[in-house]
């Protein structure tokens, strides 16, 4: 694989060495990379140079025959040959470094225009969009159209702590806020399918897909899920970051004394699963604890999603690291993990830590399940630098920016309505002992 740049930060790509000035070293250089054009400068020569500019020196022996006299046609081309390799060396001494940077800006801006028009045929999905709302969404919105991005994952979200009091309607009021600022940007449009996104970046519009991020959002209800479904939410996240439900467990536990909470994903929960197969709605399982994870694998009749996540090998402090045997699942599954491409826990990736974490599922899940998320800005400089790669042509880079999820999309459409209807409700013990406002059932 190429050298990538290993700072901090996704900084501009081709920082140029400085050359040393010796003149040996860079004639070397010089023919290592003798395709690079130098300017004309340096590369013209004067036709004729005049007598005694450059003096020889030769030793008087009475006993030899004088030499042969050279031809003054012949020794003016010798004489420009040599002066043309000692400007030569100047020239590599102190043009050279120009002409690399001035090679390597060109050679990024090449790659840079081979990913927009890769992008102009398949639109870049962002896994995972939470942008600032009210006065500052513009601003979110711009982000993501000035980062070639063609297509939103939009999880509503709604605190934990709603769990049990009004998350059902606080999340009917994001839904509704969300939709009004579409509605708002008449460059954005709602989908609700794989084709209308694809229809949508044919005509250059910026294509939302809704969902819900946690289950804590359903009210622990199969009604609540399917007019969810109706209002046009097309994934829901099966626990938020940390908030366990009575069905589901997530990967991160604050309540390890309260026995009524699962330590999977339950009876019910397997319920919720099979019902969102069944309506065409892509089960997210990033945020669940391992066992309920593979619960899911295990249960799902169509592709599943991990949304903002990250390999564990290469990110252990994450709270949606997913280990290794999920990972060779998930490419049994199908489904596709939407990659988070710009900080691992409190640690920002640089771009060489986020094309390893990249290379590094694709080595385990293979190329048809891994995405991008969690970084629209810093996505041209990464396309860019995987386009170096002979590992990523065309068809992979595609797959990479969308054509996965777009795929699993329309699988998880063609497994719709082909499981019974369940009308199955979660089992009052399940949530017995917590503030839930459920008016009590006859």
């Amino acid at each position: 694989m190429n050298t990538m740049p290993n700072h901090a930060d996704f900084m501009e790509l081709g920082t140029i060495h400085q050359h040393q000035s010796n003149c040996k070293q860079h004639c070397f250089v010089f023919t290592e990379i003798a395709d690079i054009d130098l300017p004309p400068e340096i590369t013209k020569f004067p036709e004729k140079i005049k007598n005694g500019s450059i003096h020889s020196y030769s030793k008087k022996d009475g006993m030899s025959p004088p030499p042969p006299k050279v031809p003054k046609s012949r020794r003016s081309r010798k004489i420009i040959a040599i002066v043309a390799g000692l400007l030569v060396c100047v020239a590599l001494a102190a043009g050279i470094p120009l002409g690399l940077q001035l090679r390597s800006s060109s050679l990024l801006e090449a790659r840079l225009a081979f990913i927009r028009r890769l992008l102009a045929e398949s639109p870049l999905v962002e896994g995972y969009w939470a942008p600032q709302m009210g006065a500052n969404f513009s601003k979110s919105y711009a982000e993501v159209r000035n980062s070639m991005v063609g297509a939103l994952l939009w999880p509503i979200s709604v605190p934990c702590a709603a769990q049990y009091l009004d998350a059902v309607q606080l999340t009917l009021e994001g839904i509704d806020d969300a939709r009004r600022m579409v509605k708002k940007n008449k460059d954005m449009v709602i989908v609700e399918s794989a084709d209308e996104m694809e229809q949508a970046h044919t005509d250059g519009k910026l294509a939302i897909l809704f969902g819900l991020e946690g289950g804590h959002t359903l009210g622990s209800s199969l009604a609540v899920l399917r007019s969810m479904y109706s209002l046009g939410a097309r994934f829901v996240s099966l626990t938020g970051l940390g908030c366990t439900t009575p069905w589901a467990s997530a990967s991160i536990r604050t309540d390890f004394f309260d026995e009524n909470l699962p330590s999977t994903l339950t009876n019910f929960g397997e319920v919720v699963v099979q019902e969102m197969n069944r309506l065409g709605m892509l089960v997210e399982i990033s945020r669940l604890s391992e066992p309920a994870m593979m619960v899911a694998l295990n249960v799902a009749k169509a592709p599943l999603l991990l949304s903002n996540a990250l390999p564990a090998n290469s990110c252990n402090g994450s709270t949606a690291a997913v280990p290794d045997h999920i990972l060779s699942a998930l490419s049994q599954n199908g489904g596709v993990l939407m990659l988070n491409v710009e900080r691992c826990g409190e640690k920002a990736m640089s771009l060489k830590d986020a094309i390893a974490a990249i290379n590094y599922i694709r080595a385990i899940a293979g190329v048809d399940h891994v995405g991008l998320s969690g970084s629209p800005k810093n996505y041209p400089l990464l396309l860019a630098e995987l386009a170096r790669d002979r590992l990523w042509g065309s068809a992979a880079i595609k797959k990479l920016v969308g054509g996965n999820i777009v795929r699993v999309l329309r699988e998880v459409e063609v497994s719709k309505n082909r499981l019974p209807l369940s009308e199955d409700w979660i089992p009052l013990e399940a949530i017995e002992g917590n503030a839930y406002c459920r008016y009590p059932e006859t």
